[in-house]
């Protein structure tokens, strides 16, 4: 079984913790390195998590192809 997030800060902190500078992710990446990290998360969770709390705040969102991609501001 995996790691537990403590709250809304550390949930939010590991998340921008799998960016590299400049880099634009998806969804399905974020969820694959936070469980590389040792995680457990759902993918539809963190993904409502990011757009709940984290959208405009901490991330940026834009649409290639047809996949949102996300990137730190």
């Amino acid at each position: 079984m995996g790691k537990k997030f403590g709250n809304a800060a550390h949930k939010a902190k590991v998340i921008l913790s799998v960016f590299n500078e400049g880099e634009k992710l998806n969804g399905k990446q974020i969820v694959e390195r936070v469980k590389r990290k040792g995680y457990n998360v759902k993918d539809t969770h963190l993904k409502m998590f990011i757009y709940h709390n984290m959208l405009h705040k901490h991330l940026q969102k834009e649409e290639i192809n047809g996949i949102n991609h996300y990137f730190v501001i």
